[in-house]
């Protein structure tokens, strides 16, 4: 099964090649990438659920979009927010285990959002500027998080389409008010959160700016 799936990722990598297409996902939901992918060898599923109305996620952690799952648990702990995390822990070539936040429906992710009254999710996106993108339907607390990180010295963007988290299907707009929050953290950005294997001043500046908006 194991060499399908790495088969079928490397002729999906070479189409994207050829077309131009962005999408590059293997599997279309969490149930056919749990068909070919072994919990806790391929990826790992981790959360906390407790009193809070408010989920800090990040659905692309691990090896898949580094640094997303760090900066989601800080954030949650400084928040006193519930949270998830899906990481991809392969040795190699976790780019596989992408599912798009439209068609991200681990049940563990689906029911921690659909009981969340304020929801944000942190993405890794591709750039050598330090730069955040910040998306979502949840227009009132994309304010605060632009706020907050340009006043902690943060460089806000606009997200193209593709990353703007404004479709009614991506997970962090399925909570109970249907809308939320999603954040794209370019590749430099998030860079900066680590050195030595150590968080950053920056990480925890970035991460209080996160949690202030938070609760706001």
């Amino acid at each position: 099964m194991k060499k399908f799936s790495f088969l079928l990722a490397v002729v999906i990598a070479l189409t994207l090649v050829w077309t131009g297409s962005a999408q590059a996902d293997v599997y279309k939901n969490f149930q056919q990438l749990k068909a070919r992918q072994d919990r806790n060898i391929d990826y790992r599923i981790s959360y906390h659920n407790g009193p809070s109305s408010t989920l800090v996620m990040a659905i692309h952690g691990g090896s898949i979009e580094p640094g997303t799952c760090k900066l989601a648990k800080e954030v949650a702990k400084r928040s006193g927010a519930d949270w998830y995390t899906f990481e991809g822990i392969k040795k190699k070539n976790n780019g596989t285990l992408h599912i798009t936040s439209t068609r991200f429906n681990e049940p563990r992710a689906v029911s921690l959002v659909a009981q969340s009254n304020k929801t944000l999710s942190i993405h890794g996106c591709t750039g050598s500027s330090k730069i955040t993108y910040v998306g979502g339907r949840d227009k009132q607390l994309a304010a605060k998080v632009r706020s907050k990180l340009k006043a902690a010295g943060f460089k806000i963007g606009t997200a193209s389409s593709h990353l703007n988290g404004s479709s009614k299907y991506n997970i962090c707009n399925e909570n109970k008010i249907n809308k939320g929050v999603q954040l794209e953290i370019s590749k430099a950005q998030r860079n900066a959160f680590f050195s030595g294997g150590k968080n950053t001043d920056t990480f925890h500046r970035y991460a209080e700016a996160l949690a202030k908006a938070l609760n706001d």
